[in-house]
């Protein structure tokens, strides 16, 4: 079974799109669709269950707190992150099964996402990502620009894992992969690609740019830690 796991918060406009594109999956596997109402003051509780979704409940405010209580409360194999702001194709969870079954080592799965009205300088976020996560998998071993609304794990290994740390860089995205990264191979799928919303990047573009390379210098930080760290072993052994 894959477990879906949706956090929301005052999102009874968004969640029917998307839980309507979840259930139009054309995989014929087993799957749940669970929505965590993160103390949400409209009737996103009552809409999600509506449209089919089981219900958890995370008074604690913060999407590491909802994620981690969805996890918790995943009855499947295989559990995927959703936003829901975000529209899913047909085929997604058959990739996402057939990426699983390539591998056996793989216990993580990177996506991407494009938006569904996006700006001008959406291309060059585009390329940015899919530069930090090919470079991410050499440097650190990992995918280093995760989405939020598209990635998948097993559950078996978030099981063995410390779950979501709401003290850490994005801690549905580089926080987790980096936590699940210590339990075996993540991979990142350039194909795997759902739409978002383009809500929660209206900013300048001075901030867009200061974010980009605020994560490249963060992948970079990390493999100098990385070096570090083996260069230690090395002299410990010799």
């Amino acid at each position: 079974m894959i477990s879906i796991v949706i956090p929301a918060l005052n999102e009874e406009l968004f969640l029917p799109k998307c839980i309507a594109s979840i259930k139009n999956q054309n995989w014929k596997g087993e799957y749940e669709i669970i929505v965590v109402d993160n103390g949400s003051a409209d009737q996103t509780a009552k809409v999600a269950a509506e449209q089919g979704a089981r219900v958890v409940y995370c008074a604690k405010r913060g999407v590491a707190y909802a994620r981690q209580a969805g996890a918790e409360a995943a009855r499947g194999e295989v559990i995927v992150q959703v936003d829901a702001d975000t529209l899913y194709p047909p085929d997604w969870l058959a990739k996402i099964d057939d990426d699983f079954n390539q591998d056996q080592k793989t216990i993580g799965l990177a996506g991407r996402y494009v938006y569904i009205n996006p700006a001008k300088w959406a291309p060059l976020e585009t390329f940015y990502r899919k530069f930090l996560n090919k470079a991410g998998i050499i440097v650190v071993g990992f995918p280093a620009a995760v989405s939020g609304a598209n990635f998948a794990f097993k559950k078996a290994a978030f099981v063995k894992s410390t779950g979501y740390d709401p003290k850490s860089l994005y801690p549905d995205q580089w926080g987790i992969t980096h936590t699940l990264s210590k339990y075996g191979k993540i991979r990142y799928d350039h194909n795997l690609v759902v739409e978002t919303s383009a809500r929660r990047i209206a900013k300048p573009g001075y901030v867009i740019v200061y974010e980009i390379i605020r994560n490249c210098c963060h992948v970079f930080w990390h493999f100098v830690r990385h070096c570090a760290g083996a260069f230690r072993k090395y002299e410990a052994v010799r």
